[in-house]
């Protein structure tokens, strides 16, 4: 009897391809995949009734028992906007979930952290989160570098890492905390409480056209002295300061003293004043200038990572916390002048009432020995008894041609324009520190110190006459007229020249102007006008007297010397703005 056909071979031919492939050809798979998210359900099939056909018996298995299966239901996809949301378990995350912190690191000292985070921050790393551990001692450095590259960064700077594992533990290591948990719970550090545990330095040689000095009281006067005997513009701002972690502590009123100049502030100024005590000489930082620092604090990163949000109409210190700790600066106005009391000027009485003196200056105006004071030689203060020894010594030499003499009482100030006065062997040398012209004694300064505003003031510098300062006293020397030095051995009456023609010269003249007539031949250009090169030489010293060295540089080139006028158009270039 020919046997029926099972369910399970009826069901195949159902869905076997009428263009069957052939018998070498293997049948191609069926695979299941999930369809696409948003993709359109596919079309129901045309119901037919199902065939009636006896219930499948389970297959038997090897120890003969039936095998059901893992049983499954068929239901139709629902779309898109009908699917419910994926549960998520629940995961405690001990790391803030803002930011996945992938490694944390432990430093002995916190001035080391500041190295890491300036490679962190060259390697990509936009966050990092100092904690420090209880005790005061070690400091943690989170980053969100992956350990393969983090790890190697934080132990090149003596940093212990330890990789972040899942949900905030930290990699097993010999003591110390294991969850990134309890690191996140420990006091924050941020870029101020860094740089202000830095151990301190001698300042570099950086540039700094601005300086805020904030010392004790005591110590203001010193201060503003040692600032102005260097040529800087000091001003006086008043500000009440208190602790920047103390908001509660009282404000106290206090002075910090602005110190600027137009190029840079002398490197020795500089030294001076960082070794005073109770003293903070700080610098603006560049990324935020109302952010000041000791030029003693020297972090190993950019200004662009000390970056800080300093409020608005506020200014933060950051000195040595054994003086003075991070400090809040809140001005109280806008910088003033120094005050005159503050420096040792008695003040000035009102104008109404005021002359100044046709001689000396004020009495309390001294000159002192200095050795930062220059000692150039711009001119000579000669005393009667030596103008026989220059007038020995001077002709056949480019002084003797070049130099004025300005007589005075008893002395007398030489003047040249060309730096020769420097090999003068008898003499005061004389160095012109201005405004204008106003000379001291070589490698001496005034003392108390004045900037150029109260020089020019108190010396009444007016543009017409020139001053003098040595240990003999003061005087003032009008600038015209100027004596040139060749008088001192030169005759006082001109020389006699005879004059006129002879019979034979006058006939050759009329012969020559015959002949000229008669072919038409003009008798030569008209004369120029005489420039005496004196003049230009008195011109030339009389500017450079008063600093205007490009003015007599122009004079020297209007008087035919070229070479001279262009040593002073160096030397004008070279001292650009000094006195102005």
């Amino acid at each position: 009897m020919e046997r029926s056909e099972s369910p399970l071979r009826r069901l195949l031919n159902r869905i076997t391809p009428e263009n069957a492939p052939s018998s070498g050809t293997p049948p191609t798979p069926i695979v299941a995949r999930p369809a696409p998210r948003g993709a359109p359900s596919p079309a129901p099939p045309t119901p037919q009734p199902p065939p009636a056909r006896p219930q499948p018996r389970p297959p038997h298995q090897s120890n003969g028992a039936h095998d059901h299966g893992v049983p499954f239901s068929v239901r139709p996809a629902r779309p898109p906007e009908e699917e419910p949301p994926i549960p998520v378990p629940p995961v405690s995350y001990t790391s803030s979930p803002a930011v996945d912190w992938r490694v944390a690191a432990r430093f002995p000292a916190p001035h080391r952290i500041l190295g890491a985070i300036e490679a962190l921050h060259r390697a990509g790393a936009a966050e990092w989160s100092c904690h420090v551990e209880p005790g005061g001692g070690a400091v943690w450095l989170l980053s969100v570098i992956g350990p393969a590259v983090g790890t190697d960064l934080l132990t090149l700077h003596g940093g212990e890492p330890r990789p972040v594992l899942g949900h905030g533990a930290l990699a097993e290591r010999s003591g110390g905390p294991h969850q990134l948990a309890e690191v996140l719970s420990w006091p924050r550090l941020d870029t101020v409480d860094l740089v202000s545990r830095l151990p301190l330095s001698p300042p570099d040689r950086t540039t700094h056209p601005t300086l805020h000095v904030l010392a004790a009281p005591q110590l203001l006067s010193s201060v503003a002295r040692q600032a102005l005997t260097f040529g800087v513009e000091v001003s006086t701002l008043a500000v009440r300061a208190r602790p920047l972690d103390s908001p509660e502590t009282p404000q106290r009123e206090a002075t910090v003293l602005l110190l600027t100049s137009p190029d840079e502030i002398p490197h020795a100024l500089l030294v001076a004043l960082s070794a005073l005590p109770r003293t903070s000489v700080c610098r603006p930082v560049a990324a935020c200038e109302r952010l000041l620092l000791d030029v003693r604090l020297r972090p190993p990163v950019d200004d662009a990572l000390l970056y800080s949000p300093v409020p608005q109409g506020e200014l933060w210190l950051i000195g040595d916390v054994e003086e003075w700790p991070p400090l809040r600066l809140e001005p109280l106005g806008t910088p003033s002048p120094i005050p005159a009391e503050l420096i040792g000027v008695a003040p000035e009485p009102p104008s109404a009432s005021y002359v100044l003196p046709e001689g000396a200056p004020s009495a309390e105006i001294r000159l002192m020995a200095d050795v930062h004071a220059p000692t150039a030689v711009d001119a000579v203060l000669l005393h009667d008894d030596e103008l026989p020894l220059l007038r020995r010594y001077l002709p056949g030499r480019p002084l003797g041609e070049a130099g004025f003499l300005l007589p005075g009482p008893g002395h007398h100030l030489l003047l040249e324009p060309a730096g020769l006065a420097r090999d003068l062997p008898f003499g005061v040398p004389l160095c012109r520190i201005g405004p204008g012209s106003l000379f001291l004694e070589s490698g001496h300064t005034l003392t108390p110190p004045l900037p150029p505003a109260a020089r020019a003031r108190l010396f009444g510098l007016d543009g017409t006459s020139a001053v003098v300062c040595w240990h003999g006293g003061r005087h003032r020397f009008p600038l015209a007229p100027m004596v040139p030095l060749w008088a001192l051995w030169a005759p006082p009456d001109p020389v006699a020249v005879s004059t006129g023609l002879s019979k034979a010269g006058r006939e050759l003249l009329d012969a020559l102007d015959a002949l000229a007539g008669a072919t038409g031949t003009p008798q030569g250009p008209a004369p120029t006008p005489h420039q005496d090169p004196g003049e230009a030489l008195e011109r030339a010293t009389r500017l450079r007297a008063l600093g205007d060295h490009e003015a007599a540089a122009e004079a020297y080139r209007s008087a035919g010397d070229p070479l001279e006028a262009a040593r002073l158009f160096e030397q004008a270039a070279l001292e650009g703005t000094e006195d102005r």
